[in-house]
């Protein structure tokens, strides 16, 4: 493009628009313009040329694109395989022998299309993903063209792209190396969690982490075994553990974080740690409830995320935002607990800022970067519309999505993707489905109904 060429823009006009959920305040929209990968302009008054070739979003709401904070995109391959099973039993018995078998690279690109897509299509722009081969991981997240935080998983024990224990330096330098350069991929670490991690193995990795200006994952006190388990064997709690490690700060992401003292909580607010709320997964395995709207009050900075989707079994924000409210209220017996704007900024700025984002998405401003959905209104589960962030989080569903942009570019249109064949990745997937289902003794029903 030459110096005089005009950069290509888009124009979004009429609706309503949600820009800050920080502010929660919906107001009618006249036009937004995007040019580029970044919003030019939000919200200014609609001229007369630009409903000839803008895209109308009348009937619809216009607002960020929403932020899944953790999940393993690839176990979009395992949904279904292993359910109702306490959460040491579904990885011991069933997930971690699988991945062994089957978590190669073509089982991660695969897997992490398929949840890119189900991501995309339900209205989620950027996503923290943690597992194995995570080259491919970013490779499929720019083939479909989300945004990902794609984080190298580490253990101790052997896993199925570092099968020599203790070998995990060398593969997430191998990752770091490798991982595509490109303005949606933001590399990171994940330590898989402290009873699968000694001190020493997070001490490295928090420092390779710092070195590179790259955050570090971990679950932590998922369960009470965990706590029990750590305890036994470190005299501290997971977090206390963590701490003692170094590693927790503004750099660092909890995950789960359930089961925690006062003190842990304390120590989340005084060290600006970030939290990573999962409450369908966490619901599904009976881990527990995490304090979440404790964390919010305390000064935390809390997120949503999915987990994946073989614990979940899907991948919508939608009904993340929904169950996190009414799991605060239930726990803490305060219908006026985790309102839905509070839900509403946990799945966008809120996550933005956990991921270390907030200045590039999670609102709507001119020179941010143009990650933003539409979400069509005119269906009879949104109406009538008297509160549009309370109908975003108690009735609102994934499905509801009709636009997706990311970086400006316009992966979803009128509730399709644009950047991928879904039904050759659906057939691709099947395939791969039957190989791992003959091996478990189960029947693959999408493959019998050929």
């Amino acid at each position: 493009m030459s110096p005089m060429s005009k950069t290509p823009e888009t124009i979004l006009v009429n609706g309503l628009i949600f820009a800050d959920p920080a502010s929660p305040n919906v107001v009618p929209h006249g036009s937004t313009v995007i040019s580029g990968a970044h919003l030019a302009q939000v919200n200014q008054p609609l001229e007369d040329d630009q409903a000839l070739t803008a895209i109308d979003c009348s009937h619809c709401l216009i607002m960020p694109g929403l932020v899944n904070a953790h999940t393993h995109a690839a176990m979009s391959l395992l949904r279904g395989i292993a359910d109702d099973l306490p959460l040491q039993k579904w990885l011991h018995d069933f997930i971690f022998p699988v991945e062994e078998k089957h978590a190669n690279p073509e089982f991660v690109y695969l897997g992490t299309c398929l949840s890119a897509v189900e991501m995309a299509l339900a209205g989620i722009t950027t996503f923290a993903d943690g597992y194995f081969h995570m080259e491919q991981s970013a490779a499929a997240a720019l083939d479909v063209g989300l945004r990902g935080v794609i984080a190298q998983g580490i253990l101790d024990v052997p896993s199925p792209d570092a099968p020599q224990a203790g070998s995990w330096k060398d593969r997430a330098r191998t990752f770091l190396d490798r991982c595509p350069k490109d303005p949606l991929i933001t590399p990171a670490l994940f330590c898989h969690s402290p009873y699968l991690c000694s001190p020493d193995t997070f001490r490295k990795a928090h420092e390779m982490a710092r070195e590179r200006g790259l955050l570090l994952f971990s679950h932590v006190s998922e369960s009470r075994g965990e706590v029990e388990d750590i305890t036994r064997r470190y005299g501290a709690r997971p977090l206390e553990y963590l701490h003692r490690a170094g590693v927790l700060g503004t750099h660092f992401v909890a995950v789960h974080a359930i089961h925690l003292s006062e003190g842990e909580k304390d120590l989340l607010e005084e060290t600006g740690t970030s939290v990573v709320h999962c409450p369908e997964c966490n619901m599904k395995l009976a881990s527990g409830a995490a304090a979440a709207w404790e964390f919010v009050q305390r000064g935390t900075t809390v997120a949503l995320g999915t987990d994946g989707a073989a614990s979940n079994n899907n991948l919508d924000v939608f009904e993340e935002m929904r169950s996190a409210s009414l799991m605060a209220k239930l726990v803490t017996g305060d219908p006026e607990a985790l309102p839905a704007a509070a839900a509403v900024r946990m799945a966008t700025v809120d996550a933005a800022k956990a991921l270390g984002l907030d200045d590039r998405i999670g609102t709507l401003e001119p020179g941010k970067l143009a990650d933003l959905i539409v979400v069509d209104l005119d269906r009879p589960h949104l109406v009538p519309l008297y509160d549009p962030v309370s109908q975003l989080v108690y009735s609102a569903r994934g499905s509801d999505v009709k636009h997706v942009f990311v970086n400006g570019r316009l992966i979803v249109r009128d509730g399709r993707m644009t950047t991928i064949d879904e039904r050759q990745l659906q057939w691709r997937v099947t395939e791969m489905a039957g190989n791992i289902s003959k091996g478990l003794g189960l029947t693959n029903y999408r493959d019998s109904q050929k």
